[in-house]
C-alpha cells in the first residue's frame, strides 16, 4: 500500500461498544422496541463509522516524481503535491509535513523542532477529485531541505480517536538553496606558466597556428613567422600576430575543519568560495574543486573533477549547499598529498581555509613543481586573496 495506516482509538469508544452491546440484549428481552431501534441505530453507526476508517486512503494517490529546485537565498518558491483520491472521501484531515529549516513557509504557521520546521495544514479530497496543495516559502540560509514527515491526520467522527496515514516511502522533492557569495579582495590573475590552449593575455606561451593578424617587423623576430603575402601588399617586412595562449585552469581547496573539528567560520569560508567559483564561470575559467569532508567513494574525500561553464558551477555549488556542521573532515594534508600524487600539472592553486606545517610543506612542494598558489584569508570581516609564499607559511603555522 501507498500509505501506512495507524490506529489510535479511544478507550471510551470500546467502553462505547460493549455497554451498546449489554443495552440492546436487555431491551430485547424488555421488548421495548423503540429503545432498540435507537440502539440498533446507534451499532450501525458505529460499524458504518469503522468501515469508513478501514477504507480511508486506500485509493489515495501522491504524484511522487523527482524534483530538484535549485535557488539563492531571498528567493521564493512553493512546495506542491498533488493528490488523486478514488476511494471514501475525506471530509475533514490535516495534512502534516516536516522538513528542512532553511526555507520557512510565508503563508502558514509553523513549529520549529531544532533543525526542523513542521507544519498543519487542511486537507479535504472527495472521491474521484484531484486536489493540489502549494505551501508557499522563502529560502532562507544555505542548505538542502529534504521532507522527513508526510502524514494525514483525519479524527473520529466521534471524537473518539483518529487515522493516520503515513506516506509509505520517501518524497522525492527537495529544494536547494545556494550559499550567499561574499566578495573576495585583491583578486587578481598571475602569469601563466604551464602551455595551453585558453585565451589568455599574460601567459608566455602563444598559439602559432592560429595568426590574428599582423605587425611590423622588428629585430628579433622569427624568419618563420612573416607574413609573406603582407610583405608583399604593404612593401614591407610584416609578421604575423598570434594569441597569447595557455592553461589558467584553477584549483579549489576548501578545508572545513579548524583541528579535528569543522571550522567556526564555515559560512563564510564557503560563500568566498561561492564567490570565487562565480568569478571563475563569468571569465570562463575552467576549475576544479576538492573539499576535505569525507565521502565513501574512491577518492575518500570530495573532488570535483575540471570542468566550467554553468553546469561545472552546479555541480559545485550543489555540494556546498550540503556543507554542514555535523559533516566529518578528512586530514586536509592527506587530501593534498592525494592530488599532488595524481601528477597533473595545476596551474593555479586556490587555498581556503586554515593551514598547518604538514599541508604547508604540500603546498610549498607544488609552487616547486611552478604552481602559482593563492590563500584566502579572513581580514576583519572581509576576505582577501593573496599569493601564498613559504614565508607566510612559517608566519602561519608557527
Amino acid at each position: 500500500m501507498e500509505w501506512r495506516k495507524e490506529v489510535i482509538i479511544s478507550r471510551n469508544l470500546t467502553f462505547t461498544r460493549s455497554v451498546l452491546i449489554i443495552l440492546i440484549i436487555l431491551t430485547f428481552f424488555l421488548g421495548d422496541k423503540w429503545l432498540l431501534f435507537i440502539l440498533l441505530t446507534a451499532v450501525i453507526l458505529l460499524f458504518i463509522h469503522h468501515a469508513y476508517f478501514s477504507l480511508l486512503g486506500r485509493d489515495l494517490h501522491l504524484e511522487n516524481d523527482k524534483e530538484i529546485t535549485r535557488m539563492n537565498i531571498g528567493n521564493e518558491g512553493a512546495w506542491l503535491f498533488t493528490f488523486k483520491n478514488k476511494g471514501v472521501p475525506f471530509v475533514k484531515g490535516s495534512l502534516n509535513i516536516a522538513f528542512d529549516d532553511c526555507i520557512e513557509p510565508t503563508t502558514y504557521p509553523y513549529v520549529k523542532n531544532r533543525s526542523f520546521l513542521e507544519i498543519s495544514i487542511p486537507f479535504r479530497a472527495w472521491t474521484n477529485e484531484q486536489v493540489e496543495v502549494r505551501i508557499p516559502f522563502s529560502a532562507i540560509k544555505r542548505g538542502i531541505s529534504h521532507i522527513y514527515k508526510f502524514e494525514i491526520k483525519v479524527n473520529h467522527l466521534f471524537g473518539s480517536g483518529s487515522i493516520i496515514l503515513n506516506y509509505d516511502g520517501i518524497i522525492k522533492k527537495k529544494k536547494l538553496v545556494y550559499p550567499s557569495r561574499k566578495i573576495v579582495h585583491a583578486l587578481k590573475e598571475p602569469s601563466v606558466l604551464f602551455h595551453g590552449y585558453q585565451d589568455v593575455r599574460n601567459s608566455l606561451f602563444f598559439d602559432p597556428l592560429q595568426p590574428i593578424g599582423t605587425r611590423e617587423y622588428i629585430k628579433g623576430d622569427s624568419f618563420q613567422h612573416i607574413h609573406w603575402k603582407a610583405t608583399a601588399r604593404m612593401q614591407q617586412l610584416q609578421t604575423k600576430v598570434f594569441p597569447h595562449s595557455g592553461a589558467r585552469h584553477w584549483l579549489f581547496i576548501l578545508n572545513i575543519s579548524e583541528g579535528h573539528s569543522i571550522h567556526r567560520d564555515l559560512e563564510e569560508l564557503i560563500s568566498y568560495t561561492a564567490f570565487l567559483i562565480e568569478h571563475a564561470v563569468k571569465e570562463n575559467i575552467p576549475f576544479a574543486v576538492a573539499i576535505n569532508i569525507r565521502t565513501h567513494s574512491d577518492i575518500p574525500y570530495f573532488y570535483l573533477s575540471e570542468g566550467e561553464g554553468r553546469i561545472q558551477r552546479q555541480k559545485a555549488f550543489e555540494i556546498l549547499s550540503m556543507l554542514s556542521i555535523h559533516s566529518f573532515p578528512y586530514p586536509p594534508h592527506l587530501m593534498l598529498k592525494d592530488i599532488e600524487k595524481r601528477g597533473s600539472s595545476i596551474p593555479i592553486v586556490i587555498y581556503i581555509g586554515n593551514q598547518n606545517t604538514a599541508s604547508n610543506n604540500v603546498l610549498l612542494s607544488l609552487k616547486m613543481k611552478k604552481s602559482t598558489i593563492f590563500e584566502l584569508e579572513n581580514v576583519n570581516g572581509q576576505g582577501v586573496m593573496k599569493e601564498w609564499s613559504q614565508v607566510t607559511c612559517k608566519r602561519r603555522s608557527g
